[in-house]
């Protein structure tokens, strides 16, 4: 890193992480922050390493502007009238997968359970505890009869 990296990072430790992440709790995003401090991702990411614990700090401002997106959704809808409501539905829309993309309690989709069954599989297992029982003689050998009761 040269020195106008080193420069930049400790322009962002002299704004403070605290400052920067309340900013991100309330709603402003991670590229417009670092475009406000005049950072790329690479130097955003090196600052967050540079200090211990900073990075579960910025993960939890990250979950904390998950709960204003959804906030601001839950108002979007409430405020909405029958002139904006398709405006609002996109702006709700857009907050919700903001929300769910921060915080994971607010992701909502539906996730599928895939079962797949092999038939070849399943007599691969018949044929394998078939060779077990034979091989631990537990088959009782016997004759079977057809015997009518007379009644």
């Amino acid at each position: 890193m040269g020195e106008v990296g080193d420069t930049k990072l400790a322009a962002l430790d002299q704004v403070g992480e605290e400052e920067l992440f309340e900013k991100l709790t309330n709603g402003t995003s991670v590229t417009d922050l670092i475009r406000e401090h005049n950072v790329g991702w690479r130097l955003w990411y090196r600052w967050l390493d540079k200090a211990q614990g900073r990075r579960q700090r910025y993960q939890e401002a990250l979950d904390m502007a998950g709960h204003f997106y959804a906030a601001r959704a839950v108002q979007t809808a409430q405020q909405a009238d029958v002139g904006s409501v398709n405006v609002a539905r996109l702006q709700v829309d857009t907050d919700k997968w903001y929300a769910a993309k921060l915080n994971q309690q607010y992701d909502t989709r539906q996730r599928d359970v895939a079962v797949n069954i092999s038939v070849t599989d399943l007599h691969a297992q018949a044929a394998a505890l078939l060779a077990s029982v034979q091989a631990n003689d537990d088959v009782i050998e016997g004759e079977w009869s057809d015997a009518e009761d007379d009644v």
